[in-house]
């Protein structure tokens, strides 16, 4: 049996993980990622759009161009890269368990960090499994990384920044975005944006059915109580992301609610440790947030490691952890990170360990 060991194990290479392997390889780190696709970027590939809300060390740019500027920044670093490999499992002397299909070895490591993302929740309703009904993550991977049209006429179900990118990405592309459905309340500046490029939202809205031979030719909406029927041949379902929380559970780390942070998600100190010793979590497994929070987060982790395994000094560790935090607040959402804030503060509380100076500095400014 193969048997691999590293100083910083990493589940993930979307933004979170590459850029926790970053700053850990950068400062002496062996690291390991573990990633079940293809290619490292996770989303960011199929991500045309231009990010504006990045640390300050990154430029604004498209998603897909993030990457390569990880492969360029990785490339010379102590890093390997296993990818089509999926962790499974824990073995008994708490290595992962990770395979590539055809075999199945241990990784032993010093600390591990989680950033296995988030994963777009259904709406379930009569003929939601018809062909034709997607996420609207999995049409935007259609359109961008797999150049396929996936359909001409679509109505999008869910209001929110994502939802309209990848519908004015849709657009742009032929299709005839005939509705964006809003359910209950939305974001006044979405919705003027969507009008300034002729999308139509209607709120107070859901759907009835739809309906089709072999895939879907007609949704029936219910808008303020009138029926309305579209001829489409795509329904895009646009709603919020949770995280992903298999890896926690094998792993037995504890877990919380909060609904500004996508639901459940682990528990985790201001260091971003887990309640299982050395199991560090980052990017939107720790709370959903923007591209630059999930950058951030996956530098905190990596950073809290690093002191841990004592390749930082005290000082240096203590300063870029606050600079760290004091960007995550100013780059988060407020009501995201007064959440973040929050958890780790009832985290702390439920171990009966005192609150760190500074969090609570934080919290009192949120």
């Amino acid at each position: 049996m193969v048997k691999i060991k590293t100083d910083i194990l990493i589940i993930g290479s979307g933004p979170a993980g590459l850029n926790a392997a970053y700053t850990a390889a950068s400062h002496g780190a062996n690291v390991i990622i573990v990633d079940e696709a293809i290619t490292i970027g996770g989303q960011l590939k199929q991500q045309t759009q231009i990010l504006n809300n990045l640390p300050g060390e990154f430029n604004s740019q498209r998603g897909f161009s993030l990457v390569d500027d990880f492969y360029e920044r990785l490339k010379s670093l102590p890093i390997t890269f296993l990818l089509r490999h999926t962790m499974i499992g824990i073995y008994k002397n708490n290595s992962i368990g990770v395979t590539n299909g055809k075999e199945t070895f241990p990784i032993t490591y010093k600390k591990l960090i989680i950033a296995t993302g988030a994963a777009e929740e259904a709406t379930i309703f009569p003929g939601w499994t018809l062909p034709g009904v997607m996420t609207i993550g999995a049409a935007q991977i259609l359109l961008n990384r797999e150049h396929v049209l996936p359909g001409n006429e679509a109505i999008i179900l869910g209001f929110n920044e994502f939802s309209l990118e990848v519908g004015k990405q849709l657009e742009s592309c032929g299709v005839n975005i005939k509705a964006i459905v809003a359910k209950g309340n939305y974001d006044v500046e979405l919705f003027h944006e969507a009008k300034n490029v002729g999308i139509r939202v209607v709120s107070n809205a859901t759907i009835i059915s739809a309906t089709g031979v072999n895939e879907v030719e007609k949704v029936v909406l219910n808008i303020d109580g009138i029926e309305e029927e579209h001829m489409v041949d795509l329904v895009c379902i646009g709603n919020r992301l949770s995280p992903i929380l298999e890896a926690f559970e094998i792993l037995s780390c504890q877990l919380a609610y909060q609904e500004d942070l996508g639901g459940l998600f682990p528990k985790y100190y201001n260091s971003l440790e887990t309640t299982n010793t050395s199991v560090y979590v980052a990017g939107n497994a720790a709370g959903i947030t923007n591209i630059g929070g999930i950058l951030i987060t996956g530098e905190i982790a990596a950073w809290n490691a690093l002191y841990s395994l004592e390749l930082l000094e005290y000082s240096q560790f203590k300063n870029r952890s606050r600079a760290l935090w004091e960007q995550l607040y100013r780059i988060e959402e407020s009501q995201v990170f007064k959440a973040r804030i929050a958890a780790i503060k009832e985290t702390y509380k439920d171990e009966s360990l005192a609150l760190p100076p500074f969090v609570e500095l934080l919290l009192e400014e949120c």
